[in-house]
This record gives C-alpha cells, structure tokens and sequence, in this order.
C-alpha cells in the first residue's frame, strides 16, 4: 500500500511500567489526536504490552515456552490482559473520531520458536482497504514448537513493514531516541542519525528487569532489517507532544532516524 506507515507505541508510554495494569489514558487520548491529524495516512498501529503483559509473562516464563502446567495459568491471564489494553487503546482512537479496530496479536500469528511463521492477515487488509486503522500488539502467542511464546510488538512492526512495503516505521518510545552513554561517567548524547556499525559499538546500558523482549538494543537490532529492506526507521519520544505526528508526516523532529 503507498505510503503505508507502521506505528509502534512502546508499551512504557501507555502504561505505568512499575504499576501493575495502569493505563495512561491521558497519553493514549493525545496520541489519538495527533493520529486523527495524519489522515488520509494509511496506518497499522502496534503497541506494547507495557504492565498488562510483561510482568506475567516474566512470572510465568512465557518467552521460554511450555514447560510446566502452572504456564498454563499465566499464558491465558496474559491473552486476556493484553487484549484488554488492546481494546483500550482502540477507544482512546474512536473517542478521537478514529476508525479502528483491535487485532490482538495472539489472533493473526503463529511463530516457530519465537519467529512468525503464519500471519493471518486477510481481516488487516480487509480494515486497509476501508480506511480502518489495524490495531495489533505486543502478545503471547500459539507456537508450533514451544507450544506458546511471546511477541514482540517490534517483531510484528518489522513483518509487517517488510511484507507489506511500508514506507516507514515510527517507534515512540519513551527517551528521545538512541543514545550514545560513556561507560564511565553515564554521560549521553542523542544521536540523530545511527548506522548499523555505530549501534554494534553502542552501549545501551541495562535492560530493565520487567522488560521480556530485549530492550531498546533489540529494538534497534530488528528494527535495521526494516532498514535493509527500504524502509524509513525512526524512533521518537511517544510522551512529548508532537513528535508522533511529525515522524509519521516525515517531518523533522527530535529523535533517532536509522540509516543503512
């Protein structure tokens, strides 16, 4: 689709990361209206799980797949927690007179150790075709091989990119991009354009302890696949004003833009 952007909302901008299952509805309203203000922009809008996900998938070891019959418990807690923020995040768009859709990820992929071997994608095309925003993301999943797993939010992003050439990737995240930190005095600075070599030699610091997908190094990691692949990457910070909206409409703005 010409022109298709993929938006990845991190899952720490929606959510308060050390509370478990609260909702910052009034970021997710503010969002939705720079969303409403990219229209006609074909979208697929991607977020993480935030605390609805990844405090019960860590508890439940979700990501190492079926081992134990108490998984079990914490697989079906985490469907269920996620597709509730799911359906949250679809009615902060619709409050924004938005029309969009919740597709939990949970419902359109299956991986084979942890990577996507079957996307049913019919009903996501089906929404495109309509002007419906798609709303998918991060998740626990069905897995041909481990029985279940976790999907990451920026794993859907890059597939989807890929499969369907978007145009570009917009990860909000919550800091202002990627950051150049000294080992030894912390000190760090933004870095506004970062090629693959730069972000090998990057120390990014320490992942945080409730985070199951890898942090911002894995973000950037897959993310550069997208970039191989033509597509436009840009990581922004999803909790100033503005910044989405103007990383979906290509304009400058404070932030990270990955090159080949």
């Amino acid at each position: 689709m010409t022109g298709l952007v993929v938006l990845k909302i991190g899952g720490s901008v929606i959510t308060e990361k050390k509370m478990d299952k609260i909702f910052r509805a009034d970021v997710m309203e503010r969002i939705a209206r720079e969303v409403a203000r990219c229209w006609p922009t074909p979208l697929i809008i991607i977020h993480g799980a935030g605390s609805y996900g990844h405090p019960l998938a860590r508890k439940y070891r979700i990501d190492e797949g079926f081992r134990e019959q108490r998984q079990l418990e914490g697989f079906v807690k985490t469907l269920q927690q996620v597709k509730e923020l799911n359906r949250l995040v679809v009615d902060s768009l619709i409050e924004a007179g938005i029309g969009s859709v919740g597709m939990p990820a949970s419902n359109l992929f299956i991986t084979r150790k942890g990577v996507i071997e079957t996307a049913h994608l019919n009903m996501l095309f089906s929404a495109l075709d309509l002007g419906i925003i798609p709303v998918t993301c991060g998740d626990a999943v069905f897995d041909r091989e481990l029985k279940f797993t976790v999907l990451s939010g920026d794993q859907i992003a890059i597939h989807l990119a890929k499969s369907l050439k978007a145009s570009r990737i917009v990860y909000a995240t919550d800091v202002d991009g990627v950051y150049e930190i000294d080992r030894y005095t912390k000190e760090k600075r933004l870095i506004e354009k970062l090629e693959y070599r730069k972000h090998t030699t990057l120390y990014y610091g320490e992942v945080e302890g409730d985070d199951v997908t890898g942090g911002m190094f894995n973000k950037v990691e897959t993310a550069f696949e997208a970039v191989r692949a033509g597509v436009k990457v840009s990581i922004v910070n999803g909790l100033v004003e503005g910044r989405i909206e103007s990383a979906i409409k290509g304009r400058p703005t404070t932030g990270t833009t990955l090159v080949a």
